[in-house]
């Protein structure tokens, strides 16, 4: 049998004890690759280990098809999978498919965005999002202040209704966009001096061409009234923004600050048409996301760690960070986001010392 490494060496492979669905979002954003290349080395280090694994990968092709990641849950459930890994296109519709999951005694661990009932779930395992969306903002708000603009015209594109992940982005944002604007007023800075929310409304959708399709119209129709800066909340909105910028002769004129990194978000870092990119670390994400799915299915108690923010330890963090054109070189930051770097990369797993209570 040829387990997660994607082809068959030339040994023999050991059957796998466990069959790990792993379902993304969607197929076509680099990140999920990134997901699936962590997913499967953790398969890779649990059989050497002496925990053959198996990793089933599959997904949406773009993320807006919530039937058809249902579909796949379905297809894999018939499959007696052991397990599922699954980031949810939508907190609250995915919830019915998660619970079937686990009325057929399969576990199921979240990756990416959370799920709107977080008891039926082993973990949790994502970025802190909301704090994702409070970087954007702090360090555009610097970037905009060393321009000498302390009262900036603001826009943020949102991504789609339901996510979780990109919501808390969002949410993170306005929430430090609003706080400056009122100490701003308690200083008794004029109306025409503070921040302004251009626009806060507006989805970009789930593609690049949904992103420009909306991005489009919104800066053609609010570049007189002088854009100064743009937050962006996933890669699909950040590629088609930045290509609208870049139409509409506005790049390096005004300043943006994406999320998630890809080869043309990369590109348009260096060339500073973007200033800025909050990136993830999706391969320890896909890599955490198998590896603790199968200490629990081997009975180890995996709430841990317990925080104030989730006293039942359903949340592990897996780090955010905000990338430069200064700071892109970094070794730590490379590893995260460059596909021949995240190879050698080794995670270390969390020790689940303690085994859960059997009934």
């Amino acid at each position: 049998m040829c387990l997660a490494s994607g082809g068959c060496g030339g040994g023999s492979q050991p059957k796998a004890k466990y069959r790990i669905a792993v379902i993304p979002k969607g197929l076509t954003h680099e990140f999920w690759q990134s997901v699936e290349r962590g997913a499967k080395q953790a398969a890779l280090d649990l059989t050497d280990q002496g925990t053959p694994t198996e990793v089933l990968w599959d997904g949406p092709r773009t993320e807006d098809d919530a039937k058809n990641q249902n579909d796949i849950i379905k297809v894999n459930l018939s499959k007696n999978v052991n397990g599922i890994v699954l980031a949810p296109q939508h907190s609250e519709t995915m919830v019915a498919p998660v619970e079937a999951a686990v009325k057929q005694n399969t576990p199921v661990v979240v990756i990416d965005s959370g799920l709107a009932n977080e008891e039926i779930i082993v973990k949790y395992i994502a970025t802190n999002n909301y704090h994702g969306g409070q970087l954007a903002a702090e360090n555009l708000l610097r970037i905009l202040r060393e321009d000498g603009k302390t009262a900036p015209k603001l826009v943020l594109l949102r991504y789609q209704t339901g996510s979780e992940s990109t919501d808390r982005r969002e949410q993170g944002f306005i929430g430090v966009v609003e706080a400056e604007i009122k100490k701003q007023m308690q200083a008794g800075v004029p109306e025409d001096q503070r921040i302004r929310w251009l626009s806060k409304d507006k989805f970009a959708g789930a593609t690049k061409n949904s992103a420009m399709d909306t991005a489009g119209p919104l800066i053609n129709s609010l570049r007189d009234q002088g854009i100064d800066g743009i937050f962006a909340p996933n890669e699909s909105s950040a590629a088609g923004m930045l290509q609208v910028l870049r139409n509409q002769k506005l790049n390096k004129k005004v300043r943006f600050v994406g999320f998630d990194s890809s080869d043309e978000l990369l590109q348009g870092l260096e060339e500073g048409d973007i200033d800025g990119l909050v990136i993830q670390d999706p391969y320890r994400m896909g890599y955490l996301g198998v590896w603790t799915l199968v200490q629990y299915l081997e009975g180890y108690d995996v709430a841990e760690p317990m925080t104030p923010e989730h006293p039942n330890g359903k949340y592990l963090s897996t780090g955010e960070s905000f990338l430069t054109k200064a700071n892109r070189w970094e070794q730590e930051l490379r590893e995260k986001i460059e596909p021949e770097l995240q190879k050698q990369r080794r995670i270390q797993p969390i020790p689940f010392a303690k085994k859960r209570m059997r009934s």
